[in-house]
């Protein structure tokens, strides 16, 4: 996804958008190619994570609008107390573009894991959260995040996300994406987990189990109606995250079920409220959490048969 991001971010800078790149000294794998030519778009402000919070929000009251880049530890967790009071409070459009969510970074530890930023930035007012599944997504987003006129977390995984859609999607930031439509039970899945739960589907429906599958790309503002719309023709929904279970995408699920007196069966699938102690890819790391499609399409399917 993050060539995705920078390839489309160059694009907009082409069509006239007054946009500005702002990096903690991370990205240039795939920022390389476009430092000479956008040198005006694009401020490497060091490792100064706070300082860069406070840039952006300068230039956005200058009418540029900043995109600030780093690992999702080090651009949300670093640098909360100025996420909160110089871009929140004053409900500036700044986007900070964090990359590695969940476990992506598996390799370097917890200290490189992302399983709590939906929680952290759920709680922040005014906050919109985008979490693309895919590529194409990530595209159809980062276009409609243009028209917000507030603080943005664009939360990205890795530089080798699966595309799932075959086409550009129908995305509307805000609203669940169905990509299947049939069957009583429903996995609502987000960010890079979307290929895992796609291939989960399909392993269900070979063992006879139709599932609707669906992309919670904007984890807030919340779509509610979709979710109560699942509800009333579901038997069963499934949560899935590569985030802690605690205030995720589950919570905020729960939330409405709560609400709409839900009496089907739900469950959720992500972290359990612990950091890793353990060191291996993110591949491993999701088999070690139940995370990879065989051990989803299980969960489903216990829930569902007994």
């Amino acid at each position: 996804m993050r060539s995705t991001f920078f390839q489309n971010f160059f694009r907009l800078v082409d069509e006239g958008h007054p946009l500005h790149l702002l990096t903690a000294d991370l990205g240039f794998g795939v920022l390389t190619p476009y430092l000479d030519k956008y040198a005006d778009h694009i401020t490497n402000v060091g490792v100064a994570e706070a300082n860069m919070i406070g840039l952006a929000a300068g230039m956005a009251m200058r009418n540029i609008r900043p995109f600030c880049y780093s690992m999702v530890p080090f651009l949300v967790f670093r640098t909360l107390d100025q996420i909160r009071t110089d871009l929140c409070a004053s409900r500036l459009p700044v986007t900070l573009v964090g990359v590695g969510s969940g476990l992506s970074y598996g390799m370097e530890g917890m200290t490189h894991h992302a399983i709590e930023d939906i929680a952290v930035t759920r709680a922040l007012p005014g906050m919109t959260i985008l979490s693309p599944g895919d590529p194409l997504e990530c595209e159809a987003l980062l276009f409609q995040s243009l028209n917000l006129q507030t603080p943005c977390y664009l939360r990205l995984g890795s530089n080798n996300d699966l595309r799932v859609h075959t086409e550009e999607p129908p995305v509307v930031l805000g609203k669940l994406s169905c990509l299947h439509a049939r069957g009583e039970v429903a996995i609502i899945t987000t960010g890079s987990l979307l290929p895992s739960c796609a291939k989960a589907v399909h392993l269900l429906a070979e063992a006879g189990i139709p599932c609707r599958l669906y992309s919670a790309h904007t984890l807030k503002p919340f779509d509610e109606a979709g979710v109560i719309d699942i509800a009333s023709s579901c038997k069963a929904i499934v949560s899935a995250e590569e985030h802690s279970v605690i205030n995720g995408l589950g919570t905020a699920i729960v939330e409405v079920l709560l609400q709409y007196r839900y009496a089907g069966r739900f469950a959720k699938i992500g972290v359990p409220d612990e950091y890793c102690s353990q060191l291996g890819s993110r591949d491993w790391l999701r088999d070690h959490y139940g995370l990879d499609a065989a051990s989803i399409a299980a969960t489903v399917r216990n829930l569902f048969t007994n």
